[in-house]
């Protein structure tokens, strides 16, 4: 699938998801009294929470690098700033591929293998979102339809965790059944595939014990329960009658899937729609959820433009520098 045709898929699902999310017209005027009713003084806290899961991020990636060597938390965080300003404002989610290009370029590690700890945090990301995904269903009323599927979200995060172990324990095996799998695709995408997974397997090798693994998770539980947090706070700041733990969480775990789709950049549409979604569950109806899909995304997404653009003037980065990231070849002494 070419560039453009992605693109436009994921301008496609932005709009058919904020059609979604958008009540009729006649229920605008509710609409706008529920924009009225926001205190917007929660802004603040939120946006610094916000920045704060950046912080975490970077910690746990600092941990996952440790194999690599000892990196400073700077540059971890100006990497990072940048990517995810880049995913605000750019399409194709470009960041996930600036974001550990312009950190290999800035200390000379390995580019293979931070691309493939950026792989292993996604992956524990999933792992966690899945386990938080399955409790939600158990606390939160749902049909048993529902419920057995979070149990079966429970299943998933156990095996993909297995899995990561498996990688871990039997590299060999693990190295020769990647290259199997990947003959059958054409020459260039193979050998771009085999690397990164060559270089996520690396990694995992050198995580080390389970103190290790069990530090790396502890982090991903933390990161993603202060962003529960943000969703839970956005609740009090619009007035919703939604109980503050299990509205978090559920808002959090539905989000976080639904921006795993296409989309356009910054999110704008799924982030929405994925809101009005998991309010649906409490009776929250669409006008009432609209405000705080709009507000709670909006401070978020200032955040990280924000940061992004502190750190791309800090290190005097330009919208050049980013496309040469993306496609690999950014010069060192730009980063």
């Amino acid at each position: 699938m070419s560039r453009g045709v992605r693109i436009a898929l994921g301008v496609g699902i932005s709009i058919g998801a904020l059609y979604f999310a958008f009540p009729p017209r006649s229920e605008w005027g509710h609409v706008r009294e529920a924009f009225a009713r926001v205190q917007y003084g929660y802004a603040v806290p939120l946006m610094l929470l916000s920045g704060y899961t950046v912080v975490i991020r970077c910690q746990r990636w600092k941990l996952l690098l440790r194999p690599l060597g000892d990196v400073a938390l700077m540059p971890l965080f100006s990497a990072t700033c940048i990517g995810f300003f880049c995913n605000m404002v750019l399409p194709l989610r470009v960041g996930e591929v600036v974001r550990p290009v312009l950190l290999a370029r800035r200390t000379r590690l390995p580019a293979s293998s931070v691309l493939g700890s950026v792989l292993l945090e996604r992956l524990l990301d999933m792992v966690t979102i899945l386990a938080f995904l399955g409790t939600v269903v158990l606390l939160v009323p749902v049909s048993d339809t529902i419920r057995r599927s979070g149990i079966a979200f429970l299943a998933i995060a156990v095996a993909a965790m297995t899995l990561v172990l498996a990688l871990q324990r039997r590299r060999p095996l693990a190295l020769r059944l990647v290259s199997g799998a990947f003959a059958l695709l054409p020459a260039a995408m193979r050998v771009r595939a085999d690397a990164a997974m060559h270089g996520f397997i690396d990694g995992l090798q050198g995580i080390g014990g389970g103190a290790a693994l069990l530090r790396i998770a502890l982090y991903s539980l933390y990161l993603w329960l202060v962003i529960a947090s943000i969703f839970a706070i956005g609740l009090i700041a619009c007035g919703l009658p939604v109980p503050f733990v299990s509205g978090g969480l559920a808002l959090m775990t539905i989000v976080a899937g639904a921006v795993s789709a296409p989309s356009a950049p910054g999110f704008i549409g799924t982030f929405q729609a994925g809101c009005i979604l998991a309010l649906g569950f409490f009776g929250i109806d669409r006008a009432d959820a609209i405000p705080y899909s709009f507000v709670v995304w909006a401070v978020q997404w200032l955040a990280q433009i924000v940061l992004g653009v502190v750190f791309l003037l800090r290190e005097n980065i330009s919208f050049r520098d980013i496309q040469a990231s993306e496609e690999g070849r950014v010069a060192t002494n730009d980063v």
